[in-house]
């Protein structure tokens, strides 16, 4: 039967978990590794009405935290701590995600799915919150499970660099090794002094998939002792985080341009920042990316996409000469649950909740005609 530990392996491998940011609580946040989770409901958050379509799962893996700031009571008059009451009686394990899709490897991001949704091209992480931290693998092996061994190391997440994967170093020498009383050795006898013709096997990898590989090739390797190394490195790998920056394909005006957001993301209202008439490089950010206005204007941007702007955001945005899109916050997360969704179909029976993720609604007007000007 599927486990919970079985649902937080698999969204880690697509999702690291390493890559979270400091900030966040993602992960389990109610129940336990062993609980069951062959069936699992996948929401943008917890609500009463998901916990409704909850019916005969084991599982809720949630794109916002519903557990975010500390509890100082169990008082069920607050929202937060009676709906992880519910969860608790209904035996529902809470796994969420969050800013691990911000830190997916490019492009599998969530910041990467909405450039592609507003038709960005040659997209790049802006601000990156972090690189990945590389190791070096190094292991020595028999010649001729040389290659049957890279391959495992490979298809367990080593040898990639840039825009190349199964990468490797070889060189070939000779080792020595005495099996000892206890050995089960598949080259040698016991108390003999053996001279084995071995190829040194050398891979770069992301330090978070270290377990995996380790793992991967001790199966395949056929000595019963594998004989490696793993050293960290200064080398940092690729750059994660939840800003993109990218193109369109031809100049618009800033009004243009917030009528193709619109048709796009059909957010209920849209706010603008005039800083720039002319839009040609684009940011956007899923859900807040106000703390990201310094480091657009650094970036010669003419305009983010994003949600949650404040008043002196919006003042601070027109200062640096950088216009805003302001969609409310989850009109730029909508892919979430499909990515999320996605990612555990092979582990366990997936069910999509239908509950909206919109808390706002137009007034006065379709979305598509709300723009509201900010001079």
């Amino acid at each position: 039967m599927t486990q919970v530990r079985d649902i937080l392996a698999a969204l880690n491998a697509r999702f690291p978990f390493a890559r979270a940011e400091k900030w966040d609580r993602t992960g389990l946040l109610i129940g336990s590794r062993e609980a069951p989770a062959s069936r699992v409901l996948v929401t943008y958050e917890v609500t009463d009405q998901v916990l409704e379509e909850s019916a005969g799962c084991h599982c809720l893996v949630t794109y916002h935290p519903l557990l975010f700031r500390p509890l100082e009571t169990l008082d069920f008059s607050n929202h937060t701590a009676r709906l992880a009451a519910e969860c608790i009686r209904r035996g529902l394990s809470v796994i969420a995600a969050h800013t691990i899709l911000d830190g997916a490897p490019p492009p599998h991001a969530l910041g990467d799915a909405l450039a592609a949704e507003l038709g960005l091209s040659e997209v790049q992480v802006l601000a990156p919150s972090g690189h990945e931290e590389l190791v070096s693998l190094c292991v020595f092996v028999p010649h001729a499970q040389a290659e049957s061994v890279a391959r495992a190391l490979w298809q367990a997440g080593a040898g990639s660099i840039g825009n190349y994967d199964r990468a490797s170093f070889r060189t070939q020498g000779q080792s020595t090794f005495r099996a000892l009383e206890g050995a089960h050795p598949s080259v040698g006898q016991i108390g003999l002094m053996e001279f084995a013709p071995e190829t040194r096997l050398e891979v770069i990898l992301p330090a978070s998939r270290q377990a995996q590989v380790l793992e991967a090739m001790k199966k395949a390797h056929p000595y019963e002792e594998v004989a490696h190394f793993v050293s960290p490195l200064l080398n940092r790998g690729e750059a994660y985080g939840s800003c993109r920056v990218g193109r369109l394909q031809s100049p618009l005006s800033l009004d243009e341009w917030a009528r193709v957001v619109e048709q796009k993301l059909q957010p209920p209202n849209t706010r603008l920042v005039r800083a720039k008439e002319k839009i040609e490089r684009v940011a956007c950010v899923p859900g807040s990316g106000a703390s990201f206005l310094e480091a657009t204007a650094l970036a010669d941007v003419d305009c983010l996409v994003s949600g949650d702007f404040k008043h002196h955001d919006a003042l601070k945005a027109r200062a640096l000469g950088v216009s805003v899109v302001d969609v409310t916050h989850s009109p730029t997360e909508r892919a979430a649950v499909s990515m999320l969704a996605e990612a555990l179909a092979s582990t366990c029976q997936v069910q999509v909740s239908h509950a909206p993720m919109n808390p706002f609604e137009a007034f006065g007007g379709a979305a598509s005609g709300g723009l509201e000007r900010r001079v």
